[in-house]
C-alpha cells in the first residue's frame, strides 16, 4: 500500500475547505509558499490536477472534489481515534481533602487497592485539621472532582454524605497492656491516651462500660489520632479505637480489644461529595468507600 504524503494531504484538506492556499496556510501556521509544495507534491503523486489556479485564488477542479470527499473522513478519523488514545494516557484528577484520622490511620494503606481498580484516576490527597471543626471550608461543586473525608454528623447542607461502614467505640491496646487488664477498672493502672479532638469518644465508651464518666487525672492528650495509635502500638497506655479505623490492626493482632464492651458515637465517617456530582471519579471513590455500589 502506497499512501501519499500525511502532510501533503492535510494542506489539500485546509486548501479545499478553505478554497485559498492563504487561509490554509495560516490554518496550518505555514506559508502560502509551503501549501503550494504540497499541493504540487500530492498532484504529482496522484497524477492529477487537484486544483485550478485563478489570477484571485484557487478553486478545486472536479476530481480533486472527489478526492476530497475522500480524505477529509479519513483525517477526521485518524484525528479522532488519536485523541481516543491521547485520553487513554490522560489521568482523571481526583482531590481528596479528609481529617487526619482517616488521611494517616485508614486510606494510606489502602490507596492501592482503590487505584488498582481505577488506574484512570490520580489522587491529590490533603490533609486539613481545620475539617475537625469546619468542612464548610472546603468548596464543593457538582463539576468537581473534589471529596471530604470527615468525622461528623453527615448533616452537610448542600452535599450528599455517605458514612462508612457504622463505626464502633471500642478499648484498644497492644498484647502485653491486654495481659494486665482483667476487668474495665484496670485500665486506670495505665495512661489512658486520649485525642484532643476526641474526648467525647472516651466519655462515651466510659459510659458503656459503667465507668466514671470523667477522664482521671492521669492521661496524656496528642494533637492527633494516628499519635495515639503509635503510643498503644507502643504500649503506652489504652485508647479509644474507632472498629472502622483500626480493623486491619485488631483481624492481625497488632492492636487488642481486651473487653467485649462497645460504644457508639453521634458521629461517623463521612465522604462528603457536592449533591448530584457529575464526575465520575467522585462516584467510583464513593462506591469503594462505603463498601457497596450507590451510582
Amino acid at each position: 500500500m502506497t499512501l501519499p504524503p500525511l502532510n501533503a494531504l492535510k494542506a489539500f484538506d485546509a486548501a479545499g475547505r478553505h478554497q485559498s492556499f492563504m487561509l490554509a496556510a495560516q490554518e496550518l501556521h505555514v506559508s502560502p509558499a509551503s501549501i503550494s509544495r504540497f499541493i504540487k507534491q500530492l498532484e504529482t503523486n496522484l497524477g492529477l490536477t487537484l486544483f485550478v489556479r485563478h489570477a484571485n485564488g484557487v478553486s478545486l477542479t472536479e476530481q480533486g472534489e472527489q478526492y476530497l470527499l475522500a480524505v477529509q473522513p479519513s483525517l477526521q478519523t485518524i484525528a479522532a481515534v488519536s485523541e481516543r488514545f491521547r485520553q487513554q494516557n490522560v489521568k482523571t484528577k481526583l482531590k481528596i481533602v479528609a481529617i487526619p484520622a482517616i488521611a494517616e490511620t485508614w486510606l494510606v494503606n489502602r490507596l492501592w487497592s482503590f487505584q488498582q481498580q481505577h488506574e484512570e484516576i490520580q489522587i491529590n490527597l490533603v490533609m486539613d485539621d481545620q475539617l475537625v471543626v469546619d468542612d464548610q471550608l472546603v468548596p464543593l461543586h457538582p463539576n468537581e472532582a473534589t471529596i471530604v473525608l470527615n468525622y461528623s454528623h453527615g448533616d452537610r447542607e448542600g452535599a450528599d454524605c455517605f458514612a462508612m461502614p457504622k463505626d464502633k467505640l471500642t478499648l484498644v491496646c497492644n498484647h502485653e497492656v491486654a495481659q494486665t487488664l482483667k476487668q474495665p477498672n484496670d485500665i486506670y493502672k495505665h495512661n489512658l491516651l486520649v485525642d484532643a479532638d476526641w474526648k467525647e469518644d472516651w466519655y462515651a465508651w466510659l459510659k458503656a462500660a459503667t465507668l466514671p464518666t470523667d477522664l482521671p487525672k492521669q492521661y496524656q492528650e496528642f494533637e492527633r489520632y494516628s499519635m495515639v495509635l503509635h503510643a498503644t502500638l507502643a504500649g503506652l497506655g489504652v485508647a479509644i479505637g474507632h472498629t472502622t479505623l483500626l480493623k486491619s490492626y485488631l483481624k492481625t493482632g497488632a492492636l487488642v480489644a481486651p473487653f467485649d464492651v462497645q460504644a457508639t458515637s453521634t458521629k461517623q465517617f463521612y465522604a462528603v461529595v457536592a449533591k448530584n456530582t457529575q464526575r465520575e471519579s467522585v462516584k467510583a471513590f464513593v462506591n469503594w468507600f462505603i463498601g457497596q455500589p450507590h451510582f
